[in-house]
């Protein structure tokens, strides 16, 4: 079955019907196809173009709320944590996704910098750009698609060339202006202060190497600063800032253990328990059933 053939949906072998792009082991891109609606929440690690073939998709971000529909194509900026819903339509939700970093970008404003420096767009603090798709983005999406059919023996350099043709057609058309600003926006960033970072995305489950990305340091750099600022290793401050917000919780609310884990940033409710007894010495249900008797 092609990937092309829109009147059948390809059958992937993926679970959660998704294939990815690779070369030398890196994702440049994924094409997801799906017949069930899906919720989940995402780190964005990575940039990113979403192309919307079929369906829906909605998009909760911490600033705003975002519907991109068929046809439409979603430029995000790496670095967010948000909640994503995927809506088929009535029959199936198709997608393409690109991938791209930083330093892609830096060697794009390198080269083509000086062409567009007549473009009067200051850098944006807004982490999404939204468009339709014309014809020639249409046509682009097409063609790349062919991508996840083909064996070659070394992709990265025509995928790079692939990346560099999409935004160079972006440059070319009407929303130019936004897609200028998210390029200076990303290559002219200063690292964000930490203590905002931590404290902004304490309770969610985030990992050390995420909440790096998301000051725009390297990870060695963030352990760093932190440790500078706090006098104490980023991971074990920030297990107690969510265990003493727990331990808040369990004396304070009717919400039950794997709720307050979840709420505070364990995913995993065993681990949870562990720690939280390890640090106070005891269980949280000994707190609740302590405040219970009191």
């Amino acid at each position: 079955m092609k990937l092309n053939d829109m009147a059948t949906p390809l059958i992937l072998e993926d679970a959660a019907g998704m294939v990815f792009l690779k070369a030398k082991g890196v994702p440049y891109a994924l094409y997801r196809q799906q017949y069930e609606s899906s919720r989940r929440s995402v780190f964005l690690a990575q940039h990113k173009f979403i192309f919307i073939i079929r369906g829906e998709k909605h998009l909760h971000l911490p600033d705003q709320d975002i519907i991109v529909r068929g046809n439409d194509v979603l430029l995000l900026k790496r670095g967010q944590y948000a909640m994503s819903d995927c809506i088929p339509d009535d029959t199936y939700y198709e997608a393409l996704i690109i991938f791209f970093d930083d330093n892609f970008l830096q060697k794009f404003f390198r080269q083509y910098g000086a062409e567009h420096a007549h473009l009067q767009a200051p850098p944006s603090d807004h982490h999404v750009v939204l468009f339709t798709q014309n014809p020639l983005l249409h046509s682009f999406r097409e063609q790349y698609k062919q991508y996840f059919e083909t064996v070659l023996e070394n992709p990265e350099p025509l995928l790079q060339l692939k990346l560099q043709e999409l935004f160079l057609l972006l440059l070319a058309g009407p929303q130019k202006e936004a897609v200028w600003s998210y390029v200076k926006s990303v290559v002219q960033q200063q690292p964000a202060d930490i203590e905002y970072i931590v404290r902004h995305h304490l309770l969610q489950p985030l990992t050390i190497e995420e909440l790096a990305q998301l000051s725009g340091r390297s990870l060695a750099s963030f352990k760093r600063d932190f440790q500078q600022r706090y006098q104490c290793p980023p991971k074990k401050w920030i297990n107690e800032q969510r265990l003493a917000h727990a331990h808040m919780l369990l004396n304070n609310s009717n919400k039950n253990v794997s709720e307050i884990a979840l709420e505070c940033g364990f995913e995993n409710v065993p681990h949870f328990i562990r720690i939280f007894k390890t640090h106070y010495g005891c269980t949280p249900n000994a707190v609740r059933t302590k405040k219970a008797i009191m």
